[in-house]
């Protein structure tokens, strides 16, 4: 039985692997029949497949590390087809037109698995001898080829970039279909920039000491955690109207603890290096000070949660704007195929009660979206 080694270098692949992997279970539970979601929890799984490759640091068997090596590999061979075919249907644009029929998703699948099977069959050609860093068991790099297979990654994340960002320009400004799209290219934005920045520069960037390993084993999982915290953020802003509200007053919050606490104890160092006092004496010190310092800082956190998110306010008219935005996020998903169903209008009923709108402006919505 191989033991294992601790380094921190394996936390961040270790990670994204759980949330990769989860987040591709959830999808395939809220609706497996979906296209879309069983070919973006197939990318998901694939992703921390690669990602989970960097808990392989740890490992001290050589042998068993070299087939993760391997596998691992294989896996990035065959990304970049799987990201094609999902975006083929998760973007409104013609970029990606031709890889919406089943034919397409066919020749990309048989065009991953050919990929897949090359690396497995021939992995000498593609990664180099292992080599045991100061910092993990076990590492390796690519060969030529396999610098190949990273750059085709990054070029296709690139191109999931740009496929994003007209897909959202095509969208009819103020509806949800936009609002959507925008978060998306936001989200996969983060992603495909870093992959198409590290990817298609790996020759270049990979050599360079340090740094070389860190954009690639740790920088990697954490663009892809943050990649992940903004599409929940986006998904979330389309079915609950005060979630930006909530995020206002939870940055005002942070930042009002995060300086009283900062406040806090450099004052108490400070004075214990000047003057020898009693603790009862230097708690009552720093709680006055921190009294004093309260509005202040208050004003200061409001300032620049205001600053950040000035479009959004605890106001009536705010809060009724937002409901509307996310009953018809509703509407136009109900809409998807031309029709709204039977399941779909009691699903619209109680969202409309939940957002208390009234049955006029539901059909106002329900109008103006029909005609869009």
């Amino acid at each position: 039985m191989s033991g294992l080694t601790w380094t921190f270098w394996a936390v961040p692949g270790t990670v994204q692997f759980l949330v990769a992997w989860s987040a591709a279970i959830v999808l395939l539970r809220i609706a497996p029949d979906r296209s879309l979601n069983r070919r973006l929890a197939f990318v998901l799984f694939l992703e921390g497949l690669w990602a989970g490759q960097l808990f392989g640091f740890m490992v001290e068997d050589r042998g068993l590390y070299l087939w993760i090596a391997r596998i691992a590999t294989a896996v990035l061979a065959a990304l970049p087809y799987h990201y094609l075919s999902f975006l083929g249907i998760a973007l409104d644009t013609r970029l990606v037109a031709p890889f919406r029929s089943r034919t397409a998703l066919a020749c990309l699948s048989i065009a991953s698995a050919a990929a897949a099977l090359l690396v497995l069959m021939s992995p000498s050609t593609f990664i180099s001898e292992l080599y045991s860093p100061s910092w993990a068991t076990w590492n390796y790099s690519f060969r030529p080829w396999g610098q190949r297979l990273a750059q085709l990654h990054g070029l296709v994340s690139l191109f999931g970039l740009v496929a994003a960002l007209a897909s959202y320009l095509k969208a009819e400004p103020g509806s949800a279909a936009r609002s959507r799209a925008m978060w998306f290219a936001i989200a996969f934005g983060v992603r495909d920039t870093y992959n198409a920045i590290s990817l298609v520069f790996y020759p270049t960037l990979r050599p360079i000491p340090f740094w070389g390993e860190f954009v690639y084993n740790v920088g990697t999982p954490i663009s892809s955690l943050v990649f992940w915290c903004l599409m929940a953020y986006g998904v979330l802003r389309t079915q609950l109207f005060d979630i930006d509200l909530k995020l206002k007053f939870a940055l005002k919050q942070s930042t009002v603890g995060a300086v009283i606490a900062g406040v806090f104890f450099a004052g108490s160092e400070l004075l214990e290096r000047i003057v020898t006092v009693d603790s009862t004496i230097l708690g009552l010190i720093m709680a006055g000070t921190i009294v004093a310092l309260l509005r202040p800082v208050q004003r200061l956190a409001q300032a620049l949660a205001d600053s950040i998110m000035s479009g959004v306010k605890d106001t009536p008219d705010y809060i009724n704007s937002r409901k509307h935005e996310v009953y018809r996020a509703a509407l136009e998903g109900a809409m998807a195929d031309g029709t709204i169903g039977e399941k779909e209008r009691d699903i619209l009923s109680r969202l409309r009660e939940q957002l208390e709108l009234s049955p006029h402006a539901a059909d106002g919505l329900e109008r103006r979206v029909l005609a869009g």
